[in-house]
């Protein structure tokens, strides 16, 4: 991490002085990534308010006074990923909600039983973040970095790629009749979802575990919550036996599918659930 810089502001005759850590990534001319000037005196601001009450406003919607925007919210969640698990337990709950609302929603049952291009196109986007984001708590992901400046062009990008990886997939699948998720998980998300297990009985028994288990997994894409509450019930993923229940048959998805996300889902639930990966 580079060192902070001093943000200055002048408010009611007072100087208010705070440390804004700054981007690190920079433009093909090679100046540092800068963020928009209200949103870096919005930081200022809120240098000084509780954690609790940093959450309460992060909260709060558009029309409120002192709004949040979301490249700050984003902020307050990278730096605290490492340092204070519990704040960024709540603030990445609140980040997750803000951008389920700005992606597609899911397809209405029975509107469109074939594609579900929505519902792609949501899980692609938002594992796409999660990875940048495990990637960024590992280290530091310039990636991201493009979020603090402009969070919805950087996120419409995102929504382009899963576009066109969701369009491809459903026009294969359509013409061979196959689920396509086959491609290679990050190497984040692997070293992340290896051997945890968020249903251990040493922590299970815990009731305030339970409760930030159980809001953790509301925080993940529709595909992924369901899959983690069949694993909780021990419903195997695949099995030989054609009359056995299985998650893949459940959810009439392929086993490679079925375990990429569950992979996806169990490196998410560690970052909510636990302090590092």
């Amino acid at each position: 991490m580079c060192l902070a810089k001093v943000s200055v502001l002048w408010t009611s005759n007072l100087l208010e002085v705070a440390l804004i850590v700054p981007l690190q990534k920079k433009t093909e001319a090679g100046k540092p990534y800068t963020r928009i000037p209200e949103n870096e005196i919005r930081l200022v601001e809120l240098s000084s308010v509780s954690d609790g009450d940093l959450v309460e406003l992060c909260r709060q919607s558009r029309t409120h006074p002192q709004y949040v925007p979301i490249e700050c919210l984003l902020y307050y969640v990278r730096r605290c990923a490492s340092t204070n698990p519990s704040l960024f337990e709540q603030l990445f709950k609140v980040l997750s909600e803000r951008i389920f609302k700005k992606l597609p929603r899911s397809e209405s049952q029975g509107v469109n039983t074939v594609s579900m291009t929505n519902s792609d196109i949501r899980e692609g986007v938002y594992d796409r973040f999660i990875e940048m984001l495990m990637i960024d708590k590992a280290g530091y992901e310039e990636r991201l970095d493009m979020f603090e400046v402009r969070f919805d062009l950087a996120l419409s990008r995102l929504k382009k790629d899963a576009q066109r990886k969701s369009y491809r997939a459903e026009n294969r699948n359509t013409d061979l009749g196959f689920d396509d998720d086959s491609a290679d998980l990050n190497p984040e998300v692997e070293t992340a979802s290896e051997g945890y297990d968020p249903f251990e009985a040493t922590d299970i028994d815990n009731y305030r575990y339970r409760c930030r288990l159980d809001a953790a997994i509301e925080a993940l894409p529709e595909l992924q919550q369901r899959i983690i509450e069949m694993t909780r019930l021990d419903i195997p993923i695949d099995s030989i036996d054609p009359n056995e229940m299985t998650i893949s048959r459940a959810l009439n998805k392929v086993e490679k599918t079925i375990r990429n996300q569950k992979k996806k889902a169990l490196a998410s639930l560690r970052i909510l659930l636990q302090g590092d990966l």
